[in-house]
């Protein structure tokens, strides 16, 4: 038996169309690849990028969503939004007529390097175990303080719970303020 070769013409063109064909599926297995890494990059891109702001900006987040300090506070970054500081805190017990009274005084410092206004101040007296007992606001009434400039407050509370053990002060919230009544 002979077996008839095939053509070489014929066998140059079907290894010229083999040839072209393995191309065009290496380039499209490519695509495809480099269409998944795509994915995974923007993938990676939308997870990474509220880190990166929040980490990078955190008084932004901090302003837009306020519940976010308590998370900055538990990884001990401690985020300043106003751009001042409380200092020289100083608590006083007294008697006035026979009657008990509290005064606390400070300073607020602005630390920032541009004018700032003073939001209210927000006190809260707390027994021992944390439960707040009183609280109350002060408008400080002061202009806005310069960088680097520094002004004082007194407050006093007349017949302070006797349970109440802690004193705690930060700005007030808008929804807080004028609020001087018992929790």
């Amino acid at each position: 038996i002979i077996e008839h070769a095939p053509e070489p013409a014929h066998e140059i063109r079907r290894l010229v169309e083999a040839s072209r064909q393995a191309q065009e599926d290496f380039a499209a297995r490519r695509r495809k690849k480099r269409k998944k890494l795509e994915g995974w990059l923007g993938f990676a891109a939308a997870a990474v990028a509220p880190l990166a702001v929040a980490f990078a900006a955190p008084e932004m987040v901090v302003k837009t969503l306020p519940v976010t300090i308590k998370g900055y506070a538990l990884v001990g970054q401690d985020i300043n939004i106003y751009g001042l500081e409380l200092r020289k805190l100083e608590m006083q017990h007294m008697s006035v007529d026979g009657a008990r009274v509290l005064a606390i005084k400070g300073e607020i410092a602005n630390t920032s390097g541009s004018e700032r206004k003073i939001p209210w101040l927000r006190f809260g007296l707390r027994e021992g175990a944390g439960k707040e007992v009183y609280r109350w606001t002060l408008d400080t009434a002061s202009r806005p303080l310069r960088p680097g400039e520094i002004t004082n407050f007194v407050t006093r509370v007349a017949a302070p719970p006797e349970t109440a053990k802690i004193v705690e002060i930060r700005f007030a919230h808008a929804e807080e303020i004028g609020s001087n009544a018992a929790p």
